[in-house]
């Protein structure tokens, strides 16, 4: 089994009910193994929309996940300030890395840059899973720092996985 359906497996074995995403090609494998599972995510076109999507869920208190690369985060920072994080609508997220090793696009360089200095002023403690062994530990970990400090859990899907 791959760390993806690892990852998806632990998300969904831990209490992940839904889960939002603009689809992504580091991504898509742990989608289609939450599809496989019976998870299939929503497709949605904007950052903003999956944090907005996954807060109605937490707030009518169910548990969801959040899909995204971390250039989209600049794109959701208005829902995670506004929304998420002063209403304690705290779920799981995983973030593919951009702009870090091995990167050949600019364009991903200055908000893979900041994504960790971005969350910590926001508040947010990231989680960067390195080790395709860690995956399950990261995924149940996150899962239960959501559900119980009800702070936001992004894992950060770091260059190292694909190595």
């Amino acid at each position: 089994m791959t760390w993806q359906a690892t990852l998806a497996d632990a998300l969904i074995e831990s209490g992940v009910e839904v889960a939002a995403w603009v689809p992504d090609k580091r991504l898509a494998p742990i989608a289609q193994r939450l599809t496989e599972r019976g998870v299939p995510p929503r497709t949605l076109t904007r950052e903003e929309e999956c944090f907005g999507y996954a807060a109605g869920y937490r707030a009518a208190g169910g548990m969801p996940l959040v899909l995204a690369q971390c250039s989209g985060l600049g794109n959701a920072l208005n829902a995670i300030g506004s929304l998420v994080i002063p209403f304690g609508l705290a779920f799981p997220v995983v973030l593919s890395m951009r702009g870090t090793l091995g990167e050949r696009n600019p364009s991903q360089m200055p908000l893979g840059r900041s994504t960790v200095a971005t969350l910590e002023a926001l508040g947010v403690q990231p989680f960067a899973l390195r080790d395709p062994a860690d995956a399950a530990r990261y995924a149940k970990g996150a899962v239960n720092v959501a559900e119980g400090a009800r702070v936001l859990a992004p894992i950060l899907l770091e260059a190292e996985l694909d190595l």
